[in-house]
């Protein structure tokens, strides 16, 4: 039977529009379990509701607290069905309800065709009733957790007045207007909203009251001394059940007691900020509240005027419930002052996210995505007074951790306020767009990568070209911020802006441009980087205003290591060198700062290169015995003398002392006519001194085996030179370019005309330079001495 129940709640229940959470948050003391419902639809506008959920079988079988004979059932069911007839912004509010004996009754808050009061004892008792109102707590957990932060406590006691007052409200509707009596006015009775609004339910002993209409009814005298209300809050009369007596007594007799008690309840709370004790201003009201004569309690709306209710707090939770109903002007001047009121800290957190912020959203809505509204002044101007507050909110309330003090991603914003942007930034008004550029940083931390570029990146763009040159500069301030979310094609479009701006007519606007290229650089890709970076900075060196010169050299040191030494010599520092001499001194100072700061590294880099020159230089010294100068050449030639000094070969005697011109490629050249510029770089082996073999006369077979070239140690192996000579003919044409005179060697001591004359080689591992000057070549005495040939003094 019980599974069976069971499965019937269950699909009962899934014909409401809501899901309830599994668990209960609360049970109440006349049956009820609290839950959490979440609308099956979701939509930006949906929020959490509180569902009411009673099991009949289970009420029917609780006993009241006076008499055996009476159950919660009767009075459970008066309740549901009362609270879907009462409908006032002080009272709580049903979304739905749900009979599941009555699944075709209507669920969407209004009357229903279920069984009268009349018939509430043949109503079925095998279902479920739930309810599902706004989103509450009991008074008494929002006693104990939410009423715990305040200004030393005067907030606290600033917002139980006005819960107090919203009370006052209630029961004033009820008697003035419903002509009925609460009955059951006490803590259970009460819950509270996010924002702070007291709403009153518990409407098990409605009853009307008073002469015009003739009650209290059979239902309330039954329950009433069944004890369904607590005995501390049932007035004297109700006490000693004299419910004959009370025919003529005025409507609202029994709930001002009621209420006199509950306003000592609520006051003694530790957390009311009052110390446990009801305010001067309310304690002779009270007295009067809880006279023993019903016809001596006072009407409950005079009430409103106390002086408790007269606080800032009180206020503004007026103002912002009635703030649609109040002209546009009225309501522009409050949104104004408001934001002042929030530094501080006249509204605390819930009701500034859960009373104001849906009111700012709500004028946002209706404007800002209407071209005709904008179109009006008085529209554009509210609009201008609900961006600030919009960012001011959500910044000081749901995106900051009070914790740690740290931005936190708030669902609430990303539901709420997200989609209101792409809005915001059509919106055609420098102010407004002024106030959306100042809290870029607070979108940059809550929105994605793809909302930042789409929805927020693009549209900022059309402030970099506005006619206005504030609005210019602060788009350029504010796009800093978005630098670490934009993606290449964002960051491509904003360095073709950065160019732009680096002609604007503004001089801040320029100073701040190249400022921002500095700190951009990093996130550039090489190749923008390389395009920006240092035409950007050139062109502000030139600037005529002083701090973008200053602010150019600052960023150079800035970047500094996206520039390469070649860079830094021939194009970053022939830049900064003419400011050295700048006509501002603090330029000056800057330039003189950058410039010795690129010397540090130039330094470095070219002691690098020298290092490696110097390596370089030494494999060719321990290779060759001289550099090829004159000097170098003739100590090879006195080399060659000097071994050479043997007797004649028979194969060429000596038969005259005329100098012989050497054979070149088998032929005999003229005196007169020597051609070195002839010679080809395979014909022409610089080198040392060398042995020759005395049975070769010729000059033609120099480069044959075993002429003794080839056994000098050049430090490289055959065939391999270590340096690569590409110009030979420029190296000997430094020889031929003064030949006019005919060139001779002349023959000495045991030399003759046959003797081969030294032959040129190319050595390995020298190192040529072009255009060397022509060696001097120094004419030798023909003498036959062997002991003073002059080659011996080398």
């Amino acid at each position: 039977m019980t599974s069976w129940l069971g499965s019937l709640w269950g699909s009962s229940s899934s014909s409401l529009p809501y899901d309830l959470s599994p668990t209960p948050t609360l049970t109440t003391r006349s049956g009820w379990a609290i839950h959490t419902a979440t609308p099956k639809q979701r939509t930006s506008a949906s929020a959490e509701c509180t569902a009411f959920r009673a099991q009949k079988p289970e009420l029917a079988k609780a006993p009241l607290r006076s008499r055996t004979g009476q159950t919660q059932l009767i009075p459970a069911l008066h309740h549901f069905q009362r609270i879907k007839r009462l409908v006032h912004p002080r009272i709580l509010r049903a979304h739905a309800t749900l009979d599941t004996d009555y699944p075709n009754d209507s669920n969407d808050g209004s009357a229903s065709s279920a069984p009268g009061l009349d018939a509430l004892h043949k109503t079925l008792t095998t279902g479920t009733l739930i309810i599902v109102t706004e989103r509450v707590d009991a008074l008494d957990y929002w006693l104990d957790h939410h009423l715990t932060l305040g200004r030393g406590g005067t907030l606290n006691a600033e917002q139980v007045s006005w819960g107090i007052y919203n009370l006052v409200e209630a029961l004033v509707f009820l008697h003035n207007q419903a002509k009925l009596a609460h009955g059951m006015v006490c803590p259970d009775a009460i819950y509270v909203t996010p924002g702070g609004d007291f709403k009153l339910g518990g409407f098990d002993l409605v009853t009307p009251l008073g002469e015009e209409t003739g009650g209290p009814t059979p239902h309330f005298q039954a329950f009433d001394a069944a004890g369904v209300c607590p005995d501390d809050y049932r007035s004297p009369e109700r006490m000693a059940q004299r419910y004959d007596a009370m025919h003529s007594n005025p409507v609202h007799s029994m709930d001002c007691y009621s209420l006199a008690i509950l306003i000592e309840y609520i006051y003694s709370h530790p957390n009311a900020g009052t110390g446990g004790k009801v305010p001067a201003p309310l304690q002779k009201a009270l007295v009067r509240m809880k006279n023993d004569s019903p016809k001596l309690r006072p009407r409950l709306q005079p009430l409103l005027k106390c002086p408790v209710f007269d606080n800032p707090y009180v206020k503004t939770q007026l103002f912002l419930d009635e703030a649609m109903a109040k002209p546009v002007e009225e309501r522009i001047a409050f949104l104004q002052n408001l934001s002042e009121l929030l530094n501080r800290g006249v509204l605390d957190e819930r009701a500034a996210v859960y009373k104001l912020l849906p009111l700012l959203i709500m004028i946002l809505k209706s404007n800002a995505g209407n071209e005709s509204a904008m179109s009006q002044d008085v529209n554009r101007r509210q609009v201008l007074a609900v961006v600030p507050l919009l960012f001011q909110v959500a910044e000081s309330f749901l995106t900051k951790d009070t914790a740690i003090g740290e931005t936190k991603q708030s669902p609430t914003f990303q539901t709420h306020i997200a989609p209101l942007i792409p809005c915001l930034f059509g919106i055609n008004d420098r102010g407004v767009r002024g106030a959306i550029l100042q809290k870029i940083s607070l979108l940059e931390s809550q929105l994605d990568k793809n909302t930042i570029n789409s929805q927020v990146f693009d549209p900022m763009c059309s402030g970099f070209t506005d006619s206005s040159g504030p609005l210019r500069e602060l788009t350029l301030k504010s796009t800093i911020v978005l630098v670490p979310k934009l993606n290449a094609a964002s960051l491509e479009k904003l360095v073709r802006y950065l160019v732009r701006l680096q002609s604007d007519p503004e001089a801040s606007i320029r100073t701040n441009t190249i400022i921002f290229v500095g700190k951009v650089s990093p996130s550039l890709s090489d190749m923008s980087r390389q395009k920006l970076i240092l035409p950007a900075f050139t062109r502000a060196m030139k600037d005529p205003f002083t701090p973008c010169r200053l602010a150019a050299l600052k960023a150079v040191t800035a970047c500094k290591s996206y520039f390469t030494q070649k860079d830094v010599a021939e194009k970053v520092l022939p830049c900064i060198v003419p400011h050295l001499l700048d006509g501002a001194n603090e330029v000056r100072t800057e330039a003189f700062k950058v410039v010795d700061m690129f010397l540090v590294g130039l330094r470095e880099e070219s002691g690098k290169m020298g290092q490696g020159e110097e390596t370089k230089e030494g494999t060719a010294s321990s290779t060759i015995g001289a550099a090829p100068t004159s000097g170098g050449y003739l100590s090879g030639f006195s080399s060659w003398m000097s071994t050479s000094a043997e007797p004649a070969s028979t194969d060429a005697p000596v038969t005259n002392n005329k100098p012989v011109v050497p054979a070149v490629n088998g032929e005999v050249a003229h005196s007169n006519a020597p051609k070195f510029s002839s010679l080809s770089l395979s014909d022409a082996q610089i080198g040392g001194a060398s042995k020759l073999h005395t049975n070769n006369p010729g000059w033609g077979d120099d480069d044959a085996a075993g002429d003794g070239w080839d056994d000098d140690d050049f430090g490289t192996g055959p065939g391999k030179s270590s340096i690569d000579i590409s110009n030979d003919e420029d190296f000997f044409s430094t020889f031929d370019s003064k030949a006019t005179k005919t060139l001779s060697k002349p023959v000495g001591v045991g030399m003759s005309a046959s003797r081969p004359a030294p032959q040129l080689h190319q050595s390995s591992g020298l190192k040529v330079k072009k255009q060397l000057p022509k060696p001097a070549v120094k004419k030798l005495p023909t003498t036959n001495d062997p002991l003073d040939d002059g080659w011996d003094d080398f």
